[in-house]
């Protein structure tokens, strides 16, 4: 069954009324967003920030290694990671949960999203959920956004429904049109207990995005959790990470750093977007 058939869009409340005052704070800083035209920093780009990218961006083409990050960029891989759950919620052994983070659709790279599609195709899973990041870009059209990842569920074998998270890349307008026309469920600040087919329970939660907007509400999307569910939490980078261990939450999932984007060896990333230890910004941490 494919996703848009799953009909998350008959939801009685729409997105932006669930997101609430929030919703309306992420909207204000989504239009400074437009009016920088890309520019995904809470302050005016320092000197010194706009040097230390420069010199980085030198070293490379130096190097030779600009086209070598190009095409690594372009070329998506899918790995397959055993989690281990205590003994108290072995009914959840078994369950498959697809990971997708930072697809980056955009209308000028066409033959990066056919590079996932392919890496994709007839991939299946009892779960899929998808932590932010669908459109390339901070502005200009995204109308293609919605149709391409339905494209990309069309191509999945998915058993029982994708939830989605937002990143600071995309907007509360395109959250609202990925339920509607790609039959996601976004997670705004909120949370449900999702049935696996294993016989199990868990609670599935998700946060808007912690990094540029910083309108992440774990405790808002932890409410009414039932005690002693085991807990996955959906959020766009790792910023939330240690409210959310303090919060009893079990798995966090994110995207953001690309796995770390560009790292020396040691897989020690060379620079960080995030608000974080950089242990946080590649692979799996504990």
């Amino acid at each position: 069954m494919a996703l848009a058939e799953m009909k998350y869009a008959a939801l009685p409340v729409s997105l932006r009324q669930r997101a609430a005052e929030i919703g309306a704070r992420r909207e204000a800083l989504e239009s400074q967003v437009w009016r920088f035209r890309g520019y995904h920093e809470r302050q005016a780009l320092s000197l010194w920030r706009a040097l230390e990218v420069g010199v980085y961006r030198g070293i490379l083409l130096a190097g030779g290694c600009w086209g070598r990050g190009w095409r690594e960029a372009h070329s998506p891989v899918l790995r397959e990671v055993d989690i281990q759950i205590p003994v108290s919620h072995a009914a959840l052994n078994g369950t498959t949960i697809l990971h997708l983070s930072d697809l980056h659709f955009g209308q000028t790279y066409p033959e990066h999203a056919a590079a996932i599609f392919r890496l994709l195709d007839g991939v299946s899973a009892d779960l899929c959920v998808i932590t932010g990041d669908f459109r390339h870009g901070h502005y200009g059209p995204d109308d293609h956004v919605p149709a391409m990842v339905c494209a990309l569920m069309a191509r999945l074998r998915i058993r029982h429904g994708c939830w989605a998270v937002l990143g600071n890349h995309d907007t509360l307008d395109l959250g609202e049109r990925l339920e509607k026309e790609a039959g996601l469920r976004v997670l705004y600040n909120e949370g449900m207990p999702v049935a696996t087919n294993t016989g199990g329970t868990l609670w599935l939660g998700g946060v808007d995005d912690p990094h540029w907007f910083q309108t992440d509400d774990v405790a808002r999307a932890l409410r009414n959790r039932p005690d002693g569910l085991f807990t996955l939490l959906l959020a766009h980078s790792p910023e939330a990470a240690f409210q959310a261990a303090e919060s009893g939450v079990d798995l966090y999932l994110c995207g953001h750093t690309h796995g770390g984007q560009i790292c020396l060896p040691g897989s020690v990333p060379i620079m960080k977007n995030a608000r974080c230890h950089r242990s946080l910004l590649k692979g799996i941490w504990r």
